[in-house]
């Protein structure tokens, strides 16, 4: 489309492209048009899609400056040129997902850069396990962003082999992740740390962590403590965890550590695992209802501190299930299954 085109569909919800084998822009120059200065403005817009557009090099290769106020989710499939979104300035203040997949044979992943264009060409410059170390800069670099990156509350980090860090570890953490509410990483086997000890996901719901191999422990005390709207927690195949909590005072944790809506615990895989945590803290779970334990030879008990569960009901331990219609002892239980097992095998 022209540029006087796209200047008109102030109405446009969706705009999806697909299979248009010659298309190499979206938007493009009319002769002898000027394009200093001028504004696009889709400001109904939520949804864009671009599929198998096998020659689409950008949306637009001139400067001009789009605007798309109600844009949530741009998806991105085989579109092998696209190595940018455009030469001009983008706001989208909303967006929250971006959604690439470079060949057929590649997963969709959802990234979030500081903008669109920088999340296009890292994601189609670089080879498909990403050279990243790190996601999200320090808090300095980050304030130089911040009228760019608009809250988010989903988080999905995929595949990156040389990742080693989600955020740096600031003694204070860059506040792009307060409104996070899902999180979920997985294949990042040389990842240390899942977030700095002064972490704090107060609106965090689930939590999902697999494959992430140099992974000793996967929060510390302190970020424990702000896990208040946790509702979903599952750990799989991460070959060095020996604990899901680790107290890095190694002093006693003021009140405990009260997981308010953890509904169910998920721990899968965990060959180094031992305990939830090895330190004798005082741990609360008030809404917790199942808790499923499989492939963790080594552990034989949560942990040595106080657990209270009043609402855990079902427990299941290497294929042994127990079902509880009162209040349990879930130390104990989790000694009896594991001991149930070894003497079957």
């Amino acid at each position: 489309m022209t540029y006087s085109t796209a200047k008109s569909l102030v109405n446009l919800e969706t705009l999806e492209i697909r299979y248009c084998h010659k298309m190499e822009e979206i938007v493009m120059k009319q002769d002898g048009e000027d394009d200093e200065d001028k504004e696009i403005f889709f400001s109904k817009l939520k949804l864009l899609e671009l599929d198998y557009l096998r020659t689409l090099k950008r949306f637009s290769g001139h400067s001009y400056t789009f605007r798309f106020p109600l844009l949530e989710c741009v998806t991105i499939t085989q579109c092998p040129r696209l190595t940018m979104f455009c030469p001009g300035a983008i706001y989208a203040s909303h967006l929250q997902s971006i959604r690439v997949r470079r060949d057929i044979v590649d997963h969709h992943r959802d990234i979030w850069m500081t903008d669109l264009n920088n999340t296009i060409q890292h994601r189609f410059m670089t080879q498909e396990h990403s050279s990243f170390e790190e996601i999200f800069p320090s808090l300095d670099q980050i304030i130089d962003f911040m009228g760019k990156i608009p809250p988010f509350k989903v988080l999905h980090i995929f595949y990156l082999g040389k990742l080693k860090s989600i955020w740096k570890d600031d003694f204070q953490l860059p506040p792009i992740h307060q409104n996070l509410r899902s999180l979920s990483v997985k294949s990042c086997c040389n990842l240390v740390k899942l977030a700095p000890s002064s972490a704090s996901f107060e609106n965090l719901r689930s939590l999902s962590v697999s494959g992430c191999h140099q992974l000793i422990h996967l929060v510390t005390s302190s970020t424990a403590k702000s896990l208040v709207s946790l509702e979903w927690l599952a750990i799989n195949d991460c070959k060095k965890m020996e604990e899901i909590v680790m107290n890095e005072t190694n002093e006693d944790v003021e009140g405990g550590i009260t997981f308010n809506q953890l509904q169910r615990i998920v721990l899968t895989d965990l060959p180094s695992l031992k305990m939830f945590a090895s330190q004798s803290l005082t741990f609360e779970f008030p809404e917790l209802e199942e808790i499923k334990i499989t492939g963790c030879p080594q552990m034989k008990k949560l942990g040595p501190g106080v657990l209270k569960t009043p609402k855990l009901s079902k427990v299941k331990i290497e294929g042994c299930d127990m079902e509880w219609e009162d209040e349990g002892d879930l130390n104990k239980t989790i000694e009896m299954l594991c001991s149930a097992k070894d003497s079957v095998n």
